[in-house]
């Protein structure tokens, strides 16, 4: 479609209020997309700088001159565990199929509300129409001398109106269904950034393991607590249906390909969890038993 004549611009403008207020809600929207992706992609990045800390710590320690020591075995204990936690860590962030997929629904999210900006601009073009022809009308029926120019132009204006007047309610209607969505895409960005951190934490508690006991017991002579609420277990709640739901309304039309990386993701991230679990420790530490003697 044509740009119509500049004309058409020097009109005073029909305002629907309608359409503004849901164009700034968009807009709200998307400066909360534009600030929480590139939050939730760094961070597994978080979690790498605390992995590489803990394990660039631990090494340091070990560097000691008597290994003879009885309390030598809590250093090489803890370097053994901090590099077991980097692997972990790095094998999460290459496949967190849960941050792949929100990471699509998000760029999605953005590309539908960046095409209702440009039905609106196409719509402009109706509305500078419709006051064009309301304000020729205007002028030819003060003059009232020519009848049937002001007939034709009254037709015009009553097949103009209509076509700004449908465009405008499907746009707003469209424009409502699109915004109503961002509760329960948040929603799954919230579950992302937490399973990071769940997923995280629960590996650090698998290969850490073989050094709680030195913990514990050095706690205990100190007569400092040293519980956790990771060795706490968690019934849950009643969310599986309102998970379900939440999954349901967003679902992806993924192409082939996306939907073949995720595929190919989930089966890396079952692997990875086998690794964990599975990987027998390296260490020569003793157990809980032989752990006592690590506090005087």
């Amino acid at each position: 479609m044509e740009r119509l004549s500049p004309i058409f611009t020097t009109s005073p403008r029909t305002v629907n209020r309608e359409v503004d207020h849901w164009l700034n809600n968009l807009g709200e929207v998307e400066k909360v997309i534009d600030s929480i992706e590139p939050k939730l992609l760094a961070t597994n990045s978080k979690w790498k700088s605390i992995a590489v800390h803990n394990k660039e710590t631990s090494v340091e320690l070990c560097q000691v001159f008597d290994k003879t020591d009885q309390h030598y075995e809590v250093l090489l204990e803890a370097m053994s565990v901090s590099k077991k936690f980097e692997v972990a860590q790095q094998e999460f962030s290459k496949n967190d199929p849960i941050l792949q997929r929100v990471s699509l629904l998000l760029r999605k999210y953005r590309e539908e509300i960046q095409a209702l900006r440009r039905e609106c601009k196409e719509r402009e073009r109706l509305r500078e129409r419709y006051d064009h022809y309301k304000l020729k009308l205007d002028g030819l029926e003060k003059k009232g001398k020519d009848i049937e120019r002001i007939q034709r132009n009254q037709q015009k204006l009553k097949d103009s109106e209509e076509a700004y007047d449908s465009v405008t309610q499907e746009l707003v209607t469209k424009m409502e269904r699109c915004w109503k969505k961002h509760v329960s895409i948040f929603a799954e960005c919230t579950i992302c950034l937490w399973n990071i951190q769940f997923q995280m934490i629960s590996d650090l508690s698998k290969v850490s393991h073989s050094l709680r006991p030195y913990r514990d017991q050095y706690c205990e002579a100190l007569k400092i607590s040293s519980s956790s609420t990771l060795d706490n277990s968690y019934n849950g709640n009643k969310s599986s249906d309102n998970i379900e739901n939440l999954l349901q309304n967003n679902q992806l039309n993924d192409t082939a390909e996306e939907e073949k990386q995720q595929d190919g993701s989930s089966v890396l991230l079952d692997k990875y969890e086998k690794l964990v679990e599975q990987e027998p420790s390296t260490s020569s530490t003793p157990q809980y038993q032989t752990a006592k003697s690590t506090v005087a």
